[in-house]
């Protein structure tokens, strides 16, 4: 199993550097290559608030990413549902992270986090 990091997920996403991003598209491009649950928050927290890229376009961006033959991301159905959370509402992507496995897998959360815990509070397993 080969995992990436997320400076190889950014590079190959951002195409903005011209050896970097020309290995990390050879890489992701030929191999089969893991993506977990903690490189996608950095991957996401990196895009946000270093990159400043809108929340809408980070979950159309990583959901094309996760698309891709070669990708497999770890907690496939958990990582959608929270990049759909973190594109539709102002909370954080590790809450939204959160979020999904209560929703989806029926995990208590405890959280002093308040936005968090309303949003736990409305929401159905």
């Amino acid at each position: 199993m080969l995992r990436i990091d997320a400076n190889i997920a950014l590079r190959y996403l951002l195409d903005d550097h011209p050896e970097l991003s020309l290995r990390a598209a050879q890489i992701i491009d030929s191999e089969v290559v893991v993506l977990s649950m903690e490189v996608l928050c950095e991957i996401v927290y990196v895009l946000s608030g270093v990159y400043e890229v809108p929340r809408k376009e980070i979950r159309d961006t990583l959901q094309r990413f996760s698309r891709l033959p070669t990708v497999i991301v770890l907690e496939h159905q958990i990582a959608l549902h929270a990049l759909e959370t973190f594109a539709q509402k102002k909370i954080d992507f590790v809450d939204a992270v959160l979020l999904a496995h209560h929703v989806l897998a029926g995990d208590q959360i405890k959280t002093f986090d308040k936005r968090l815990n309303t949003l736990l509070q409305n929401t159905t397993q």
